[in-house]
């Protein structure tokens, strides 16, 4: 039998994020341009590895913070797990559903998934913007999936921008709005 392939997020589909905490833990105001672009270049693959990323972002900070202090504040982002994703998809792997992560992430942010989103380890890999060298819906992520799982039996995002760009590529995509509604969405357990 078939398993049923499902694409999912990891932002605000599996763990809380709240991108202004960054700057907040920090104590600045707002997170400047320059550290944007930065963060653009390490979630696209383009730096050599988080000390690269930390070391650029001390500079931008004029070494007011510590690399260490930057990465704790850049964690800081990823809250906690979306309630009911953990136990949702933990049972994945017995009703027959492959997930698989498809997510514009960093190395950083991904290895702080891991820590706290309990479910890991029952999502089968996945395709992020850091191997493909951009952001979905671009043609890099969604060609990256295809040609390693397959088209996806469903793709759900809590961005409805992401989800129409999905459609338009002829997947079957719906919008997250939280774990109830996915299991709703997915077949019944077998």
């Amino acid at each position: 039998m078939k398993k049923f392939l499902l694409a999912m997020d990891i932002g605000n589909v599996c763990v809380k994020i709240d991108h202004g905490l960054f700057p907040q833990q920090l104590g600045v105001e707002q997170t400047p341009e320059t550290m944007k672009e930065l963060l653009r270049e390490f979630e696209f693959g383009h730096l050599d590895g988080e000390k690269e990323f930390l070391k650029r972002a001390e500079d931008i900070f004029h070494k007011k913070f510590t690399c260490e202090k930057i990465k704790e504040a850049f964690n800081a982002i990823i809250i906690e797990p979306v309630p009911g994703m953990v136990e949702l998809v933990n049972s994945f792997p017995s009703r027959n559903i492959q997930a698989v992560f498809f997510s514009d992430i960093s190395t950083l942010h991904l290895q702080r998934t891991k820590e706290i989103f309990g479910a890991f380890n029952a999502v089968s890999g996945g395709v992020f913007s850091f191997e493909c060298g951009n952001w979905k819906p671009s043609t890099e992520m969604l060609s990256a999936f295809e040609s390693r799982y397959g088209i996806p039996d469903l793709y759900v995002d809590d961005r409805p921008d992401l989800i129409e760009a999905a459609k338009k590529h002829g997947w079957n995509a719906e919008v997250f709005t939280g774990a109830q509604d996915l299991q709703e969405k997915l077949p019944a357990s077998s």
